[in-house]
């Protein structure tokens, strides 16, 4: 694994505060449920209670370019007042114990991607009902961020009258289920060996670059102390502590008739409204982790199921 000393040293104190390869289950002719899952910048932003909230003065914030969502559930739920652990699955994926206790399997959570984000479940296999609300346990994340180099020229490496004021991408996975094994990842070209449980909060970014001849390319690892988890009934549902359970309402219910004839198709919009946010020290609205500042919420900011 490659690493450059100058990038690794300063985004080794980036503190994150908040909250994605099996292909999606194939249908059979009979009639399915189709959830087709969308990442959308311009859905509203909420706070752990489902509430809309805006970037705070101070700091500043982007949408991440997403590239894969991992999914560990999803249920659906008859009213607020259902708890937690009596929804109805439509799939859970496999948990490990290689780790030592169990966790979430990396290699077999559910993965999506722009082109490849349908999941269907023949209608046989979901209990009739009428149901209010959507849950989903988002285990997974890569996506891509923007970040400012300034700083970098107190490095004696740095190229001399090379000014360090240079945009780059830098690509970050993300792990948010309570517990995941992992055995390896690969971010963008670099594999990063694991071989272990980890807690909801560990990631790894990889910067690839060069400016003026000096190279940026950097893994990092570390550690997320909590998320961000929207749930507008955490009064009379609430989730776990330590897990990154999403919950969102249907405008209008999901009815699963008793002998289903056709297809039921759902959309569920998941908000990166702004959801990579820091510190902006310097109020120029770049991020700048080598001058210190840090990051403070990162992942998804809701849910919004609908009927299509």
């Amino acid at each position: 694994m490659k690493k450059n000393n100058l990038i690794l040293l300063a985004l080794s104190g980036i503190v994150f505060f908040s909250c994605t390869k099996d292909d999606p289950v194939e249908s059979s002719n009979e009639p399915s449920l189709n959830i087709t899952f969308l990442m959308d910048a311009n859905a509203d932003r909420l706070n752990n209670l489902g509430e809309p909230v805006s970037v705070p003065n101070g700091n500043a914030a982007q949408d991440p370019d997403f590239e894969i969502l991992g999914l560990h559930f999803a249920d659906l739920y008859q009213d607020k007042f259902t708890p937690y652990d009596n929804g109805v699955a439509l799939f859970t994926t496999p948990t490990t114990e290689a780790g030592g206790i169990a966790a979430i399997d990396f290699t077999q959570e559910l993965f999506l991607t722009q082109d490849n984000n349908v999941f269907s479940i023949p209608l046989s296999q979901v209990s009739p009902g009428v149901y209010e609300y959507f849950r989903s346990s988002i285990g997974f994340q890569q996506y891509a961020i923007e970040y400012n180099l300034s700083g970098a020229s107190s490095s004696p490496n740095w190229p001399a009258g090379v000014s360090d004021d240079v945009d780059v991408e830098g690509t970050i996975a993300s792990f948010l289920g309570y517990n995941t094994y992992i055995s390896q990842y690969t971010i963008v070209n670099e594999e990063v060996t694991v071989n272990a449980n980890k807690l909801q909060g560990y990631f790894g970014l990889e910067t690839q670059g060069e400016v003026a001849g000096f190279p940026v390319n950097s893994v990092t690892e570390g550690d997320a102390p909590q998320t961000t988890v929207p749930n507008p009934i955490s009064d009379t549902s609430p989730v776990p502590d330590g897990s990154c359970v999403v919950t969102g309402k249907f405008p209008t219910a999901l009815v699963i008739p008793e002998n289903p004839t056709e297809n039921i198709n759902i959309q569920v919009v998941i908000s990166i409204n702004n959801s990579f946010e820091w510190v902006d020290a310097n109020g120029n609205g770049k991020y700048e982790p080598l001058l210190g500042e840090q990051v403070v919420d990162m992942g998804t900011r809701g849910v919004f199921p609908s009927i299509l």
